[in-house]
């Protein structure tokens, strides 16, 4: 390298040599970006197929089966992410770790519903709470969903992903309330018999699991809240 009348001038052992082993160091941002969207497009099925699940417990087999498809190809984005990290050098670990721990939340979605409806091959009927936490499910994965596409432009849509995050934040109050009211009356009404005690059993460890589901969402906003403050991914 070297200065000719006031302007700097690359050596061509610098251009040919130098440069391309510095351009392996990039973060390649856009890999992930697709990764991320690609992953809250899982979220976001594997929410409606629950609310399918909903209206029609018949489809139970069916939706069962559609999510464990959707929960193995979520894993394997997840894997892919955290090969990515392993091979970019550009960032500290600690911002490797909120990706990581970013993509397992999204992840731990998909798997809180696969549960759930796991749960429900066990009963012939269906849960009244799961009717209530299915339509909040949907809208905080279509809220995260929204909000992951902003991550491609921080600088215009940090308005935009604050409000996401304000309104799962909000849509995980509602899911509080819904787990506090059923809990309540699950844990409180009498039975009468014990197929009833174990019928309630299972109400009560499906409402946690969709209680939790609703937590990984929260968890997910929090950490978008965390991309924002840092400006990006």
């Amino acid at each position: 390298m070297k200065r000719d009348k006031g302007q700097w001038h690359l050596s061509p052992l610098f251009n040919n040599m130098i440069m391309p082993k510095m351009s392996l160091f990039l973060p390649h941002d856009k890999k992930f970006f697709e990764l991320f969207e690609d992953l809250a497009d899982k979220t976001v099925d594997a929410a409606e197929l629950l609310v399918e699940l909903s209206n029609d417990l018949s489809l139970l087999s069916e939706i069962s089966r559609q999510l464990g498809i959707l929960e193995e190809e979520a894993d394997t984005i997840v894997h892919e992410i955290v090969r990515e990290l392993f091979f970019d050098h550009t960032r500290v670990t600690e911002e490797k770790g909120d990706i990581r721990y970013f993509a397992h939340n999204l992840d731990n979605v998909i798997d809180g519903i696969e549960k759930a409806v796991r749960r429900l091959t066990f009963t012939q009927t269906l849960p009244v709470p799961v009717i209530e936490f299915a339509p909040v499910i949907l809208e905080a994965s279509k809220e995260i969903r929204t909000a992951v596409h902003c991550l491609r432009d921080m600088k215009c849509e940090e308005g935009s992903l604050e409000a996401y995050c304000i309104r799962i934040n909000e849509l995980e109050n509602e899911a509080d309330e819904i787990n506090r009211r059923w809990l309540r009356k699950l844990m409180t009404t009498p039975t009468k018999s014990s197929d009833e005690v174990l019928e309630r059993l299972l109400q009560k460890e499906i409402v946690e699991i969709l209680e939790d589901t609703m937590d990984q969402c929260e968890d997910v906003a929090n950490i978008l809240e965390t991309f924002r403050l840092k400006g990006g991914i």
